[in-house]
């Protein structure tokens, strides 16, 4: 008997675990979701994941706009991008927040230069959706916007949210790419 006993004391707490995570699978998938770095022997979830997408979109707008990209990457701004890599340095959370309020800047003056109407208060997003609507952006900027936006979000409100100085590298050029879309569009002449 003592040893049934030992047998089902043995079981119970992994038994238990299990039953519990399947009860609760929704709520860890959503935990799990929003963890920037997750490792159990050979399962890994990374922040890293969304930004590899961002990535892969971006190197569709860069083999259709060719130079024009190229243009609007770091080596156009190099001043702005090495602030927002000391940022990164020291908290590369706040680096993504940051650079993505450049993003926001540059959507503005886009949003101005295309005759929509920016006054407080500013759906960011909106003037955005608005911009591609139009068409006055290459359609695959519109992606690349998106999964950087869920990225920021994700930096910005979620409180145990971590990420490596690499990602946040990764994460700046992206934006600063994107931010210099916006910005040559606002700042070149078109006829609307």
């Amino acid at each position: 008997m003592e040893y049934f006993v030992k047998l089902i004391d043995a079981i119970a707490w992994p038994a238990a675990i299990v039953w519990l995570g399947f009860l609760f699978r929704r709520e860890v998938r959503k935990l799990l979701g929003r963890m920037s770095t997750f490792k159990y022997k050979e399962m890994e979830a990374k922040f890293e994941k969304e930004l590899l997408k961002a990535e892969t979109e971006a190197k569709k707008i860069i083999t259709s706009e060719g130079k024009t990209w190229e243009e609007a990457s770091a080596r156009g701004v190099t001043t702005q991008h090495e602030q927002f890599q000391r940022i990164a340095n020291i908290s590369p959370r706040a680096a993504i927040i940051e650079s993505w309020l450049d993003v926001e800047v540059a959507i503005i003056a886009a949003a101005e230069k295309a005759g929509l109407e920016v006054k407080p208060p500013i759906n960011i997003h909106q003037l955005a959706m608005h911009l591609f609507s139009m068409k006055v952006l290459n359609n695959e900027v519109i992606s690349v916007y998106q999964s950087l936006r869920k990225l920021r979000n994700q930096a910005a409100h979620m409180a145990d949210f971590t990420l490596s100085y690499e990602e946040a590298i990764k994460y700046l050029d992206l934006a600063l790419g994107v931010a210099n879309t916006f910005r040559r569009y606002a700042t070149t002449s078109h006829n609307n």
